[in-house]
Order: structure tokens, then C-alpha cells, then sequence
């Protein structure tokens, strides 16, 4: 189940897609860019109205799939990025044995889900993942922290998997004592905890004047080949 979507999220969007959401687009972008796939068919899993994929990116695929469960987040969807995905169903089947397997020859993206749905065992769906997303070019960023009153200052972010603590050293407090502060760790990280060989990168999205989120980006690195000692 979402923790968020529906109509107060289109809303928010409506309010400040075009100025404070600016920057994640781009931030998204580059993050996309870096992934790179080279499969021809992409599967999309939860991405609402498409706010956070730049428009024009999806024109590198010949087909797409997407799973999301807001009818009107589709047609929002279909209008920003001009084009109509074959919607498969409202919610992806997580923790089904073969759910992702199924998609062997596509790239699949977690398109802002992860951070925003309940996950009641992270150790059960983690394993579940890995063992899923072997052998799949994938991809997913996510809501890692969120807050009121603060910022996240990433310009030392490499890309390597940040733990909490130094998440935490990242939050930059706007007020110092005046006004509401608040922070919230989501799960998504955690679930790729026991994954190896992974690249990752991270940025601020400013939701609203006063709520912050801290994206995690996340896909498989290049698996570099030993040169043969003997030659």
C-alpha cells in the first residue's frame, strides 16, 4: 500500500512542478543517464504522473510497461510524456516467485516507489529482490529520508552506498530553532543492504516550501573482467 499519491500529490505537482521540482527532474535525469540501458523495452513500476522522469527520455525504448494503481496519475501520465504505456495491472505483485524474472530481456525501473510503499519485512523483500533482479538490467530511486525545516547537502556524495550516520550528516537545519523539525528514515535503502556491486548517487527534492526528501539512486555497476595474467 502507497503512503502517498492521489489527489494531494497531483496537486502539489500542479503548484510546484515547474520551480521547486525543477531541480529533481534534473537531478533524475543525470541519475537516468548514468544507468543508460540498452534494452528496448521498459517495465515501470509505481511511477504516478510521470512528474519525476524527464520528458523525452522514454522515447529510447520501443515499448513500455508500467504498473500504477492512480487511474488518474495514468492520464497524466500519458498526457505530460505523450505517449500511452500498456498499463498490466494497478499493483505489482512484490514478493510473487517469478514476478520480475518475467521481464528477462527488459529493463525495469522502480520509478519513486520504493520509499513510499509499506514494507513490513525489509530483510523478506530484500531477499526477495536480489534474488529476483539477478541477471535483469534495473533500476530504482527512492525516498531514503525525509523532513520539515531542513536540507540535504549532497556535494560530497560519492557513488557508494551512504549509511544512515552519514546520511545524517548531510541534514542542514534551515531555522535553527524556530519552527517545526522533523526527520523520517524510510526503508527503501535497506533493501539492497546485501546487494554487491552497486552504484548509487543522491539529491535533494524539495516536495514543498517546507518538506524535503533525500533520493537515493541505485543499479548494478559495471562488473569489471581481470585481465589474463598470462598473456
Amino acid at each position: 500500500m502507497s503512503r502517498s499519491g492521489g489527489l494531494p500529490y497531483h496537486l502539489k505537482a500542479l503548484l510546484y512542478r515547474k520551480s521547486l521540482w525543477r531541480v529533481h527532474e534534473q537531478a533524475t535525469r543525470s541519475f537516468l543517464e548514468r544507468w543508460n540501458p540498452s534494452e528496448k523495452e521498459l517495465i515501470l513500476i509505481g511511477p504516478s504522473g510521470g512528474y519525476s522522469i524527464p520528458v523525452g527520455w522514454l522515447a529510447h525504448f520501443d515499448r513500455i510497461s508500467a504498473y500504477e494503481p492512480d487511474l488518474l496519475a495514468r492520464k497524466i501520465f500519458e498526457r505530460r510524456h505523450g505517449m500511452k504505456p500498456d498499463w498490466r495491472g494497478r499493483f505489482f505483485p512484490f514478493g510473487k516467485p517469478g514476478a520480475l524474472k518475467a521481464f528477462s530481456g527488459s529493463a525495469v525501473l522502480f520509478s519513486n516507489l520504493l520509499g513510499q510503499i509499506e514494507i513490513r519485512n525489509v530483510r523478506k523483500l530484500g531477499a526477495w529482490l536480489e534474488e529476483e533482479l539477478q541477471g535483469l538490467t534495473w533500476a530504482s530511486f527512492h525516498d531514503a529520508l525525509s523532513g520539515y525545516g531542513i536540507d540535504f547537502d549532497t556535494e560530497d556524495a560519492g557513488r557508494e552506498r551512504a549509511l544512515l550516520p552519514v546520511m545524517k550528516r548531510w541534514i542542514h537545519v534551515r531555522n535553527p530553532g524556530v519552527g517545526r523539525i522533523e526527520v523520517l528514515s524510510h526503508e527503501a535503502p535497506d533493501l539492497f543492504a546485501s546487494f554487491k556491486n552497486l552504484q548509487y548517487s543522491y539529491w535533494q527534492w524539495t516536495l514543498t516550501p517546507g518538506h524535503t526528501f533525500l533520493t537515493e539512486g541505485v543499479f548494478p555497476g559495471k562488473v569489471s573482467v581481470p585481465e589474463d595474467e598470462s598473456c
